[in-house]
């Protein structure tokens, strides 16, 4: 099977060629996939063996569907000139439904980030086969969030170096301060409202760091320090927070709310925390109580709701939700008096 890296985009553009009917050359073919594999920032290929051995893993898999060799040619004028076979139109035996697409289009959007990793393969072929059946549907079937713009430059690196347990050197800014360069034991990887999150212990430290990808200035191996391993269990690493922040020396409280009707339906269904207890009080509305760390998450996520939901208890959470709006009402009063002097001038 061909092995080299980006073979699955190139089989998709070889396909699309071929599934025109038309014959090329191999000179033709090779611009044509350079051209796209430019374009989506891959490697363009330069070796002919390469080209020869893309067309003979394709051979392979249309005698598999088909059960002949699908790829043709013919000698003319010093030249071959390549073509699918009389009655085969693309190696793509099989149209994705629209409910694959959908599904497809979230995972995709999950996964980009590991395209390019030797035991990730499978990714390469699946992404490649759903580019090429959604290219022909002509309406939009589902639209996703994609992550922040700098979460992609080092996203690769920190989930590699994570699965291979490799210390790593980072130059990272904390928002409204200067970088700083730190060695790091990497540990697990966190989308948190589109932002992604590296969790990881500083050498000569033994807490966890909460490190955001988009404010990484940098990243390398470090081979001369020993990987270190976590004690911690990730998968119950966030039981009793909101979001991703663990405060210092924070204690888990006994968070009681009181929402109307019409909070009691999008805490039914989109939990403020996924171990949250929700009661139903009829028309007076619903209690909801969390045992969970209070975080600038959990006050961000109870700011949300605004007057539909409000702290019964503790009285500490209670405070801190009036001192916000407090905050925010003297925020919206100072830009209208901004606006009526404006007005005046």
């Amino acid at each position: 099977m061909a092995n080299t890296k980006d073979y699955a985009m190139r089989e998709m553009i070889l396909d699309r060629c071929f599934s025109t009917g038309k014959e090329y050359t191999r000179e033709e073919l090779m611009a044509i996939v350079n051209k796209e594999l430019e374009q989506r920032d891959m490697l363009p290929i330069r070796s002919r063996n390469t080209f020869s051995q893309d067309i003979i893993e394709m051979n392979e898999k249309l005698r598999k569907i088909y059960g002949v060799y699908g790829i043709v040619f013919d000698d003319r004028h010093k030249k071959r000139y390549y073509r699918y076979r009389d009655g085969i139109d693309s190696i793509y035996n099989r149209e994705l439904t629209a409910e694959e697409i959908e599904r497809l289009h979230e995972v995709r959007s999950l996964l980009q980030g590991l395209r390019g990793m030797m035991e990730m393969d499978w990714l390469d072929q699946m992404t490649a086969r759903f580019d090429q059946r959604a290219m022909g549907v002509n309406q939009t079937i589902a639209s996703f969030e994609d992550g922040t713009a700098g979460d992609a430059k080092f996203f690769l690196s920190l989930f590699d170096a994570i699965a291979h347990k490799q210390t790593m050197n980072i130059d990272y800014r904390r928002f409204g301060l200067d970088p700083k360069q730190r060695i790091i034991f990497p540990y697990y990887l966190k989308q948190y409202r589109r932002r992604w999150y590296l969790f990881a212990t500083i050498v000569d430290h033994e807490f966890i760091t909460c490190f955001s990808l988009d404010r990484i200035l940098s990243c390398s191996k470090n081979d001369s320090v020993p990987f270190v391993e976590s004690g911690v269990d990730f998968n119950h690493y966030f039981d009793d927070i909101v979001g991703v922040s663990h405060p210092d020396n924070g204690q888990v409280e006994h968070i009681v709310l009181k929402g109307d009707r019409w909070v009691e339906y999008y805490l039914s269904t989109l939990p403020i925390h996924p171990l949250q207890q929700l009661e139903s009080l009829g028309e007076e509305g619903c209690r909801v109580t969390l045992d969970v760390m209070i975080n600038n998450e959990l006050i961000q996520e109870l700011a949300f709701y605004g007057d539909h939901l409000c702290v019964e208890s503790p009285m500490s959470l209670r405070e801190m939700m009036v001192e916000r709006a407090r905050k925010q009402i003297d925020a919206h009063s100072q830009m209208e008096d901004f606006g009526d002097n404006l007005a005046n001038e």
